[in-house]
């Protein structure tokens, strides 16, 4: 199986979970919500699955009401609430753990913004990275996400990203020698052009 067989099995994993707990629905109800991260640029490796939802009225506690709801699915394991509100994030962080199929443990990260936050956002990457991304690029960025992982290597996946869109990283070799040149103490806002 190739990576891009292997990305389509976890993008419609993903799409399946989803539809079973209904979770853009239910974040739809309370305000704005985007599917982001590798899930929305179907380039994923690891099972998980990020939202982000902006409201005019962030509120956590309805959010807890609305997650309570999916609790009695047997599947769920575990439901964290996280304030970040008075951080430079500004949010509130909220992560479901879902075990599909008795064999895979499946992190969903979600997000609760106000509608005017204007911070770095991966709602704001959706559209431009798959405006960038081509079948070839996918590959090669699948490729390199595979082997951080199989290594547990710790590297944010946006500098794999801007490695193979704006470096024209073409390899895992090539990769990790641009990403010791980064500057990685900073938050990276890149954005594909």
């Amino acid at each position: 199986m190739t990576v891009l067989e292997r990305q389509k099995k976890k993008r419609e994993t993903a799409e399946c979970i989803l539809q079973k707990l209904k979770l853009i629905e239910r974040w739809s109800e309370l305000g704005d919500s985007y599917l982001v991260g590798a899930t929305a640029y179907d380039l994923m490796v690891s099972p998980d699955i990020d939202i982000e939802t902006f409201s005019p009225d962030p509120n956590p506690e309805r959010v807890m009401e609305m997650l309570a709801e999916v609790v009695s699915d047997p599947d769920v394991l575990e439901i964290k609430y996280r304030n970040y509100r008075h951080t430079p994030f500004a949010g509130c962080y909220f992560k479901l753990v879902y075990q599909y199929e008795n064999s895979e443990d499946w992190t969903i990260d979600m997000w609760l913004f106000h509608h005017d936050y204007s911070g770095p956002l991966s709602r704001d990457m959706v559209q431009p990275m798959n405006t960038a991304l081509t079948k070839r690029d996918r590959g090669i960025i699948l490729t390199i996400k595979e082997f951080v992982r199989n290594t547990n290597k710790d590297v944010p996946s946006i500098y794999i990203y801007q490695s193979v869109l704006e470096g024209n990283v073409q390899n895992v070799e090539e990769f990790f020698i641009w990403f010791e040149k980064q500057e990685r103490s900073k938050f990276n806002t890149w954005k594909p052009v």
